[in-house]
């Protein structure tokens, strides 16, 4: 019982992880008004978040390792709350800029240690119910942040939009200390890869600023781009030579663990695109309302409340790479479905897409997850946990670049001329550029079901 609820409690904090990474994007305009500066100045909040996670996810593995997971993500779930309690203590940008960046910290020691705390606490048998319950509330907190931000900012004050975060985390500190299992740790590593951190930062800030620009500064986007390019040539020779590598490259060129690794970096790529197609197609081509567009969007997370476990029991008595390839399919029919959309028999044929979206969604991650980490030895799971969260963070990073440059290049080309925006623009354009986009998203997916397809073959030949 004990191990079950404490995967509850890391489910619980990963919810609220997930979602202050997006619940702040639609108090933007309040922030701005409150601390006297600009939009773009105010995006900081949310960028900052987001380059210290990806930085420090590989470090706080391997300091897990050492020091005690358990440890580390208590330790994290206190600098997660200081930060969220300093990020709304202040009408000054910098303290709350400040707050940010321990909520980061904070993050990405829990993120970082999280998967492998699944693996240390269960046999191989229950991995995939166990990550099939901890699905459950990264499923949600992916979609919840903007609609939980929209209800705090109707009744409260913007801080609150952190400070919501006080008596959930203090309720997880407490059950943390209570009830999680205590590790053995191994001890403080003889070397610590400092070069292989302060590179890892530069190429979290290099590759947001590349992306995060492409489409409006492709000046700024290409030398972000190229200094990524040369980091990231410098870190892969730095780490195949460092005593003790925050990044060890035969995990990555392992078949047992980089195809359903880099299978799983497909998913997150494509994720993005739903994120931002679907409000924009339920807005200006079916004309819903706000409120009822949130409503239909909703269908897929509650589905997965229910598909989750399931999936999870599903994993643990077949054959997980066949699990595997089974929600693979799912994904890419029904991003093929939604390439054909045209407006008609709405809402019902999105709200179908979109659930067997999560179904898939569901079966591929549980079944992944539950294969990865299940398979590591026990002294690389720090870091196969802490690889599949940066994965996740960049893989939705690069989706949400790949979503707006292929959806507004499209309605560019229909245009004839530069388009960043979708108001305005007819429900013919709207669906072309739609069309455009989802077919990249399906055209990655693909990929990553050859890739299980791979994973499959090799099982059946061992």
């Amino acid at each position: 019982m004990r191990r079950w609820l404490g995967v509850v409690i890391l489910g619980l904090f990963f919810f609220m992880v997930i979602v202050d990474g997006s619940i702040v994007t639609i108090a933007i305009p309040a922030m701005s008004q409150a601390l006297h500066v600009g939009t773009e100045r105010v995006n900081l909040v949310i960028s900052v978040y987001l380059v210290t996670i990806s930085a420090l996810l590989l470090p706080f593995g391997q300091l897990g390792a050492a020091y005690g997971r358990e440890r580390v993500f208590q330790v994290g779930t206190l600098g997660f709350l200081l930060g969220s309690w300093l990020a709304g203590a202040s009408d000054q940008l910098p303290i709350v800029l400040t707050g940010r960046v321990l909520q980061g910290i904070g993050a990405s020691m829990t993120m970082a240690n999280s998967y492998a705390l699944v693996t240390d606490w269960f046999p191989p048998q229950q991995l995939g119910r166990a990550f099939g319950v901890e699905s459950i509330f990264i499923s949600i907190g992916g979609l919840a942040g903007p609609g939980l931000g929209g209800l705090v900012l109707t009744h409260w004050d913007w801080r609150y939009i952190f400070w919501l975060n006080l008596p959930i985390g203090l309720v997880c500190l407490v059950a943390e200390w209570g009830m999680f299992p205590k590790s053995h740790p191994a001890g403080a590593p003889q070397h610590f890869d400092w070069g292989g951190a302060v590179a890892l930062l530069g190429l979290a800030s290099s590759f947001y600023i590349g992306t995060a620009n492409l489409m409006t500064r492709p000046l700024v986007a290409g030398v972000g781009l190229v200094l990524f390019a040369g980091l990231l040539r410098w870190f892969v020779r730095h780490e195949a030579q460092a005593p003790v590598p925050l990044l060890r490259l035969p995990l990555l060129t392992s078949p047992e663990f980089g195809l359903p690794l880099w299978a799983a970096f497909t998913t997150f790529v494509a994720a993005y695109f739903f994120t931002l197609l679907a409000p924009i197609y339920l807005q200006l081509v079916v004309h819903l309302s706000s409120q009822t567009t949130g409503l239909v969007l909703m269908g897929g997370p509650l589905l997965a409340v229910v598909v989750n476990p399931l999936a999870g029991v599903v994993a643990d008595r077949w054959s997980q790479p066949r699990v595997m390839v089974a929600g693979m399919w799912l994904l890419v029919a029904s991003t093929l479905g939604l390439v054909a959309l045209n407006g008609a028999l709405e809402p019902g044929a999105l709200l179908i897409l979109s659930l067997v979206l999560a179904t898939g969604t569901s079966f591929f991650g549980t079944a992944n997850s539950a294969y990865i980490m299940g398979r590591v030895p026990s002294a690389d799971r720090g870091a196969a946990g802490a690889i599949n969260s940066l994965l996740r963070e960049l893989g939705l990073v690069l989706g949400a670049t790949l979503a707006s440059a292929s959806f507004y290049g499209g309605l560019s080309a229909v245009s004839g001329r530069a388009v960043l925006t979708a108001s305005g623009q007819s429900a013919a354009a709207l669906l072309a550029a739609q069309r455009l986009a989802y077919l990249v998203a399906a055209a990655i997916l693909i990929v990553g079901w050859r890739l299980s397809r791979l994973l499959v073959r090799r099982e059946g030949t061992h």
